[in-house]
């Protein structure tokens, strides 16, 4: 689909409590029913990164870096050691560079 269309799930996740628990409850299901609600559909890359919570994918894909670090800690904070999280973040970030964050 867009960027456009990855940020602006990310941010609703990040900015709605409901949603965010949610999402982390079925990461698919809930998906899925976004994408009904939007009438609108992700690509098969950003469905699964979205449904596995694959940051480092998202990051790939051109997710926006600050609303996706907000995302990551929100999905995974209860998961992995925040120290953990965020060398993780970053390793995975550093080999990808720096995409095109443009939408």
């Amino acid at each position: 689909m867009s960027k456009y269309l990855m940020n602006k799930f990310i941010h609703h996740v990040n900015m709605n409590e409901a949603a965010e628990k949610e999402y982390k409850t079925g990461p698919r299901a809930f998906v899925e029913k976004w994408e009904k609600e939007q009438k609108l559909k992700f690509t098969r890359e950003e469905r699964e990164a979205l449904h596995n919570r694959d940051y480092a994918k998202l990051y790939a894909l051109g997710a926006h870096p600050f609303m996706l670090w907000s995302w990551t800690e929100a999905v995974w904070a209860h998961e992995i050691p925040r120290e953990e999280l965020v060398k993780d973040y970053k390793e995975k970030a550093g080999k990808i560079g720096y995409p095109d964050f443009k939408t």
